[in-house]
């Protein structure tokens, strides 16, 4: 009852964030379904971008007053566990950001000029491609919502701001940059934060990466790395394993609070 009163808690905190940003995905892609202007098309590109950028960055910002400096102490008087907390609260964040994403796959599935609508409809296995599109999405959000809880959790047992701040920094640019070099190990160019129609965006926690090969390959399900989509999995387990042992011990549960 407690985790589900905190539930709607968070969402009611959170929901106008989230509805601007979905309400802007929607009309940036309804404009794009109606009118097809592709000498506009690099805004759709940029929208995405700034999405993609400012709801980490939000997020992030939550978890850091919550989590690290305790600026909302009453959240702490509730009888849960801290990493409960940071489920509700992760689940809350999953939603929106599944919800903000959605949109986006009207110019997958509807828009005939759409970045992946042609070169989905001529693959030789549509469903595949669809979900390789979804599950590559999705598997990405519980792991860049882990690595921030690990890093969070594991600066808030070092006592000088300095060495915590770094430790924040160091875990998430060591997990990140890891998995960012596995996905574009094998490619020719790539690009960060934008998609590309010669394959598929792939996902190293949240950051979105598009690699390119020197041919483009005749069927887009060439380009699937099922191997980004098991990291991000196996991202999201340890690291939502080691941080929950983390907010859980007695130096954090007691001592950092």
């Amino acid at each position: 009852m407690v985790q589900l009163n905190q539930f709607k808690l968070e969402c009611r905190k959170h929901c106008a964030v989230f509805a601007a940003f979905t309400g802007i995905s929607v009309l940036t892609n309804l404009y794009f379904l109606f009118s097809q202007d592709q000498d506009l098309s690099f805004v759709f590109l940029l929208v995405n971008m700034v999405i993609g950028i400012l709801l980490p960055v939000y997020i992030y910002l939550d978890y850091y007053r919550e989590f690290f400096t305790g600026t909302m102490p009453i959240n702490h008087l509730l009888p849960l566990r801290t990493s409960a907390l940071f489920g509700v609260k992760s689940a809350v964040f999953m939603l929106g950001l599944i919800l903000v994403w959605l949109p986006s796959l009207l110019d997958v599935f509807v828009n005939p000029v759409g970045l992946y609508h042609q070169r989905i409809m001529h693959s030789d296995n549509p469903a595949l491609s669809i979900a390789y599109l979804v599950l590559s999405k999705l598997c990405s959000i519980p792991a860049g919502l882990a690595v921030m809880g690990l890093a969070l959790a594991a600066a808030k047992r070092l006592r000088k701001p300095l060495l915590s701040h770094l430790c924040i920094a160091l875990v998430m640019v060591l997990v990140v940059g890891i998995q960012f070099a596995l996905v574009v190990r094998n490619s020719w160019h790539w690009s960060i934060g934008t998609s590309a129609a010669e394959t598929f965006k792939q996902y190293a926690n949240l950051l979105t990466v598009s690699p390119v090969s020197r041919v483009q390959p005749a069927d887009i399900n060439e380009s699937i790395q099922w191997s980004s989509v098991g990291m991000n999995l196996l991202v999201a387990l340890v690291a939502g394993a080691i941080g929950r042992y983390l907010f859980n011990s007695r130096k954090y549960e007691i001592l950092g609070k």
